[in-house]
């Protein structure tokens, strides 16, 4: 995911070529905008590239416990935190149908979580108590992501800043964070899909990571491959649009569009 981030750099060179296309032709009109900032300490954009690792890494191990339509979900819980940011670090207000949405929301995410807790009843308590454990991951990752969603409109408010240049600098951040975090996570010894004991499912085959197993998965499985690709691609153009929204809406926008994708997972999920 933030190797796609990281990518930005080349498609930010790419839109500012062409812009400087458009600029150079006559009957060319300079938008108007308001007087910002055009640049911006890196560090700070190290707060949101934080979020996101910690959200990302607390949603993919909800990921695990849960099925994909909870799990996918369960992530709409994102725009009611959102919204609650908004209130209390930003002081926006609002209105009222804005405060039925939001409580249409949980509504939605009561039911949802009420109707996978009881439909663990089939299960072993042990797997009742992971999915269970899955979900609290879940709601947790999404205070990160709000956070970071919050975050990145007070850093856009006060600067003039390109999409691509905010996301790509939040990718280097995050390969940053994963090149110390992972080569560590190669050393935590624990359980393993075949001996479920500790971690669990959560482990390769004796350990929390192992790169070893992934390269040795894309060499007998060529599709995997693609997959890593096409994440890589669409991560790119899928963080630059949020951030672009953030930009020219708010941050409650952002949360709100994405998380109407859960319609189109949770079609996918029926189907499959």
């Amino acid at each position: 995911m933030f190797s796609g981030e990281f990518c930005c750099f080349p498609l930010l060179a790419i839109k500012l070529y062409l812009d400087h296309r458009a600029r150079q032709k006559p009957d060319y009109v300079a938008p108007v905008e308001k007087l910002r900032k055009n640049n911006i300490n890196p560090i700070l954009l190290a707060i949101p590239a934080s979020c996101d690792v910690c959200g990302s890494t607390l949603t993919f191990l909800g990921l695990l416990m849960c099925p994909p339509s909870v799990y996918q979900m369960m992530r709409g819980s994102v725009v009611v935190i959102t919204a609650l940011f908004t209130i209390v670090f930003l002081k926006r207000k609002l209105f009222r149908h804005h405060l039925a949405g939001v409580l249409c929301i949980v509504f939605g995410e009561i039911a949802v979580g009420l109707a996978s807790i009881a439909s663990t009843s089939s299960k072993s308590e042990e797997d009742a108590a992971e999915e269970l454990f899955g979900i609290v991951l879940l709601v947790v990752a999404q205070f990160f992501f709000a956070t970071m969603f919050i975050v990145e409109e007070h850093i856009l408010d006060g600067c003039e800043l390109e999409p691509f240049f905010i996301v790509g600098v939040e990718g280097m951040w995050g390969l940053s964070y994963y090149i110390v975090f992972l080569p560590i996570m190669q050393l935590v010894h624990c359980g393993s899909p075949t001996d479920p004991t500790g971690l669990g499912r959560l482990c390769n085959y004796g350990y929390l990571e192992n790169s070893a197993f992934l390269f040795y998965q894309m060499q007998e499985n060529g599709w995997i491959i693609f997959i890593a690709l096409m994440t890589v691609f669409i991560c790119a153009f899928f963080n630059a649009f949020g951030i672009s929204v953030t930009k020219y809406g708010s941050a409650a926008s952002r949360a709100t569009i994405d998380a109407a994708r859960t319609t189109l997972i949770w079609v996918f999920s029926i189907i499959l």
